[in-house]
């Protein structure tokens, strides 16, 4: 600001004479107003708010802004249409200098970068400071100053709102994004951040002049969706505030679609485009400004938690380049209005000062040669074949060296697209049209012609529009409007079909419903993989309990393995043998848990869907579907599982001789013949059969009582498999008595016992020696050993299948 003078201490001298004027200096509207004023005091009180006229002698420009436009910062010859009024203007004190006998203060108000220095006598500027609101009265006068044209002889300083500069955050230096964003309230004071928020004013009206104009309808659709529009699954899920009040039900439980609020799951929206097109059938020319939400993890400034997305959708549409004209013209439209505008101007000239500062990323210069190549010039549009030529003649000719080889497959990166803009598009923007449908959603039209057809499979109609630095800026493309063709595609992309039968408990499974929905029975290879993890978790975790389980079923064990308890077994065994022989015949479970556990759900998945087990709303239930399926499971399982079982209940024996899977397996196929493995299949089957009905009936009762959603809750599925495994294991546990028995007579003393060859022989054999009694022995380590196991086992099935369904399914 420019410094004291004696015209400013004359001027302020004349000007204190009188704070107000006297009657004979009154102008003759000053008069009138008196007058009117004198008169009103015999009028009723109703006439003197209905009737007054209102005068004054001092005005109020709109804002700082309009002012700063008639009296232009640069020296002119013509005077200021505003030099010699009486102004009032409100704002907030930006810098505040004192001097001895003046001082000047600099108050802006947000709607210019430009401060309004203001004079003041000492007097005036006592109790002020920096961010003080302040409505200042005065004459607005040259200014004898070099660095404004203007300036305001105060007359009046009314105080609107005082601040403590000294405890005030924001201070006169540079502010990291990161400190402005903990000020939420204080950082659009900003200058710049004013600035900001007066572009994206402008932008706003512009786009929908321009869009008015042209017969585009706006629309506001909801922000709250059940639909996840972009199929990647990253949404921010809506529900209501958690009560901090105690709950009698623990924090954990899960609950139903009767919690809910809205009775289903629902998701701030990612994208209006399904709504969008929907509308567009209505009025043909639709658009809206809406926010928008991301749920990704990223900290870079291209991917945003929450933004403003602008979409628009046109019906009857035929032609790509249609397209491409609107958003072109659009594009140059809000450029060219830009640059006439003071916002415009504005941004240039900030700019320039960071730049002249070294603190800014993009200089005046750039910026303003960005916006002459998207208002001047011809926007270019190329084929994505024609572009990846391009990148590869450029990588073989050494004119660039890319991080990712450019391919037809692997779709362009951003190195590649700015490097298009660039050599392409000559420093303006570029069109990327006909991109390989199988990089595209489903819902893309294919495309016409000659076009229609890539050096990599068919392609489809849409495009890119890049531009220099920023990439990629604006996408769009044709819909797909034939049924039979849009049913294929779908197809095509292994998308779920909906039948208008299709309930809204089905509809939303708990799941998103999107364009890459995954139907709920997802594909046989992923169901493998989930059931070999599964139980290959369940045998291993609970192992230890299983051995025990073993030993004590055994029929006339030798006396240094009689046990009384769960407890005295695992002291016992682990003084007398070591505690690693409860982990003995480990690998014969994981050799063949995996496979026959894979074998085990699959059939489970496939059997339950056959038989209607997934047909209605999640809260249907199908217990004698879901006994089937399990019972069909086991049996396909345990042809598998049933040596391998046979190897691992030899080796867990007292006194076992095997130390290893492939020893034991040569011995018993030596001495005993292949018979050996499969003499208790016919037990087992006989057990594990109705085990396995009664476990998945009992969990599906279970888990639809406790979670009716459907959706996944490791505490539902892990208390429904504990309490359905333990359910089936008391009722089971006489046939696993008799398996045992069937399964280790190769390894007993005893010639009755060497010589059992089926069901009923080993049952009347453990009826005469034991009573009643021996078909429970080993009850309470069976209970201990499948509760937790079948626990485990559905969680970690559960888990398996929520993980590839997250993943679109790729195993």
């Amino acid at each position: 600001m420019a410094g004291a003078s004696d015209e400013y201490l004359q001027r302020g001298r004349r000007q204190n004479r009188s704070s107000r004027p006297s009657s004979t200096d009154l102008r003759p509207h000053e008069q009138l107003d008196r007058d009117l004023a004198m008169d009103a005091v015999a009028r009723p009180a109703r006439s003197q708010w209905l009737y007054r006229p209102r005068f004054g002698s001092t005005s109020s420009p709109s804002n700082i802004a309009s002012l700063l436009i008639s009296s232009p910062l640069s020296p002119s010859s013509q005077p200021s249409a505003s030099a010699g009024k009486f102004l009032t203007i409100n704002g907030f004190v930006r810098t505040l200098r004192r001097q001895k006998r003046v001082a000047f203060a600099a108050i802006g108000d947000g709607s210019t970068m430009q401060a309004v220095q203001a004079v003041l006598s000492p007097e005036q500027a006592d109790g002020l400071s920096t961010g003080a609101a302040v409505a200042v009265t005065g004459q607005w006068k040259s200014s004898p100053g070099k660095a404004q044209t203007h300036e305001l002889l105060a007359e009046t300083v009314r105080i609107l709102g005082h601040n403590d500069a000294a405890a005030c955050p924001l201070q006169k230096k540079y502010q990291t994004t990161e400190f402005l964003r903990s000020l939420p309230h204080l950082r659009s004071r900003l200058p710049f951040n004013s600035l900001l928020l007066r572009l994206r004013s402008q932008v706003t009206a512009q786009i929908t002049n321009y869009l008015s104009t042209r017969d585009f309808v706006q629309v506001h659709p909801p922000i709250i969706t059940s639909s996840d529009c972009e199929g990647a699954g990253e949404v921010f899920t809506v529900s209501p505030a958690v009560s901090s009040s105690p709950k009698c039900e623990g924090q954990n439980q899960s609950h139903g679609f009767d919690d809910l609020f809205f009775q289903s799951p629902k998701y701030l929206t990612v994208s209006s485009q399904l709504h969008l097109e929907a509308l567009a059938q209505s009025v043909g020319k639709v658009w809206t400004l809406s926010p928008t939400f991301r749920a990704e993890k990223s900290d870079t400034p291209r991917h945003l938690s929450e933004f403003y997305m602008l979409e628009a959708e046109i019906a009857f549409a035929e032609d790509l380049a249609d397209i491409m004209d609107v958003v072109e013209d659009l594009i140059r439209n809000i450029v060219g209005g830009l640059q006439a505008s003071h916002v415009g101007k504005q941004l240039i000239e900030s700019r320039s000062r960071e730049h002249e500062g070294g603190e800014v990323t993009v200089a005046s210069s750039v910026l303003a040669q960005r916006w002459q190549g998207l208002t001047s010039g011809p926007w270019p549009r190329i084929t994505y074949n024609d572009a990846v030529r391009h990148l590869k003649n450029a990588v073989v000719q050494g004119k660039v060296q890319f991080a990712f080889d450019p391919g037809h497959q692997e779709g362009l990166q951003t190195e590649h697209e700015r490097f298009l803009a660039e050599s392409v598009g000559q420093g303006g923007p570029i069109f990327v049209t006909d991109y390989p449908r199988a990089l595209k959603p489903f819902y893309m039209a294919p495309s016409k012609g000659t076009s229609g057809k890539g050096d990599d499979g068919p392609t489809a109609s849409c495009f890119d529009l890049l531009v220099p630095e920023i990439c990629e800026l604006v996408g769009g493309s044709m819909r797909e409007h034939r049924l039979a063709e849009l049913l294929e595609a779908m197809d095509d992309h292994g998308l779920q079909r909906l039948s208008p039968s299709t309930s809204d408990y089905e509809a939303s499974n708990g799941s998103l419903q999107c364009y890459e929905s995954l139907p709920p029975n997802f594909s046989l290879t992923a169901n493998m993989l989930a059931g070999a993890f599964a139980g290959i978790a369940e045998h291993s975790v609970m192992y230890p309990i299983d051995l025990l389980k073993t030993r004590m079923q055994v029929v006339n064990p030798s006396p240094t393995a009689v046990y009384t308890g769960i407890s005295n077994a695992m002291v016992t065994i682990s003084r007398a043998e070591g505690f690693r022989t409860l982990w003995r015949g480990l690998s014969s479970v994981v050799l063949g848990a995996g496979p026959a556990h894979a074998v085990y759900f699959a059939s489970y998945e496939a059997v339950k869907h056959a038989l209607g087990g997934n047909e209605g709303g999640q809260d249907e239930h199908h217990p004698l579907a879901a006994a089937a399926s399990g019972a069909a499971a086991t049996i396909a399982s345990d042809a598998l599982m049933n040596p391998f079982d046979v190897i691992k209940q030899r080796m867990q024996l007292h006194g076992s001789i095997y130390k290893s899977v492939p020893q034991c397996a040569r011995e018993v196929f030596r001495t005993e013949g292949m018979t050996a493995f499969y003499v208790s299949y016919p037990t087992t089957l006989c057990m594990t059969v109705p085990f396995t009905a009664l476990q998945f009936m009992a969990y599906e009762s279970i888990s639809k009582m406790i979670n009716p959603t459907g959706r996944y809750d490791p505490y539902t599925h892990c208390t429904a498999g504990g309490l359905a495994g333990g359910f089936a294991a008391g009722l089971t546990t006489p046939l696993d008595v008799i398996k045992t028995l069937l399964q280790t007579r190769g390894s007993a003393s005893d010639a009755e016992l060497r010589n059992v060859s089926g069901l009923w022989q080993a049952a009347k054999i453990i009826k005469r020696r034991d009573g009643y009694r021996g078909y429970f022995r080993g009850l309470k380590p069976r209970i201990i050993t499948t509760m937790p196991s079948t626990a485990i086992c559905w969680s970690a099935y559960e888990m398996a299948k929520a993980f590839f369904i997250a993943r679109g399914e790729t195993p």
